[in-house]
């Protein structure tokens, strides 16, 4: 395993933690926090459909495995 798959698996484990903890916090604060967590959803259902739409892209997936550099 690369030095750079190392640090991008450390950096993808550091920011689910720091999601985790964001999600705690906005449940303790329960009233208010239900407008940060609809935030949190909402960029997460983005993000959601932008990698869903990246890995199912057949053109991207072309350019990939047989145009080289």
């Amino acid at each position: 395993m690369s030095l750079g798959n190392i640090m991008l698996t450390a950096v993808i484990v550091a920011a689910v933690v720091y999601i985790g903890i964001i999600v705690t916090g906005m449940i303790a604060l329960w009233p208010y926090g239900v407008v940060g967590l609809a935030v949190l959803g909402f960029f997460g259902l983005i993000f959601g459909a932008v990698v869903f739409q990246r890995v199912t892209n057949k053109e991207d997936r072309h350019y990939i495995e047989n145009v080289k550099e």
